[in-house]
């Protein structure tokens, strides 16, 4: 399972540096350690669910399209800058993981059902470009599982603001999606990317962060910028268990 579920891969992290309004996505060591609990460093790569941990090279055709932002935001938090700050608001404090260096750098903020039966993982990632979510059911078992904070809001019943749950079947999700990038037996992903236009408010934004940029610079390196997003599904028995959800804005 430990699929790239990025929308466009490799090709994605080396478009260049993050757009200065989504900069404050607090990746590893950054100002918003004080938010949580705690933070550790593990030194292994047993994520087997990442999106930043490995690479797969077959995400199918991308898409130049967009879908509704109900698809980021799971338990009513929003893959937007800040959304670890908002998990720890809504679901509570945990701690940290942090992993890799460089472009694979990640920190993880993992949640897990209060159920001790049938257990379901939430779990945050901050990448160099990339935000993330998962939610999946099974899988075996990853250094740091112990760490994953328990929360009632984290159950069967968790999902996007779309509708994206456990438990789906593919003509479900492809009801809300449309068609995919790849279709397998047991998998569905949607590679998504469009270009879109800074705008007024976002160029004042650069003014303030860049205060002695001219305004020649300002329009030939900020007029345009990248969204681009990654949804991954797996099935077993033709439902639902694992679902990742990437996003990025790059310029």
């Amino acid at each position: 399972m430990g699929t790239e579920i990025s929308a466009t891969g490799e090709k994605m992290k080396k478009l260049g540096r993050l757009i200065l309004i989504t900069a404050a996505l607090c990746l590893p060591h950054g100002d918003c350690a004080q938010e949580t609990k705690t933070r550790i460093r593990l030194t292994e790569n047993s994520d087997w669910w990442s999106g930043l941990r490995t690479e797969d090279a077959d995400v199918g055709k991308t898409q130049e399209r967009e879908v509704p932002d109900s698809n980021f935001q799971i338990a009513g938090i929003k893959l937007e800058e800040g959304f670890f700050e908002q998990a720890t608001k809504k679901l509570g404090r945990t701690t940290v993981v942090e992993r890799g260096d460089a472009a694979g750098g990640r920190a993880q903020a993992c949640y897990v059902s209060s159920d001790s039966g049938n257990r379901v993982y939430l779990i945050f990632e901050q990448g160099e470009v990339f935000g993330y979510f998962y939610l999946f059911s099974g899988g075996k078992a990853w250094k740091g599982q112990d760490l994953c904070a328990a929360s009632d809001q984290v159950n069967w019943k968790t999902s996007t603001a779309s509708g994206l749950r456990l438990g789906l079947t593919q003509d479900q999700v492809i009801a809300i999606l449309g068609k995919p990038s790849l279709r397998r037996k047991d998998q569905l992903l949607y590679s998504l990317r469009v270009t879109k236009k800074y705008t007024e408010e976002d160029l004042k934004t650069v003014r303030k962060n860049i205060p002695n940029i001219s305004e020649e610079e300002l329009h030939r390196n900020y007029e345009y910028y990248d969204w681009s997003a990654g949804l991954d599904f797996k099935f077993e028995e033709s439902k639902l268990t694992f679902l990742a959800v990437s996003w990025a804005e790059t310029n």
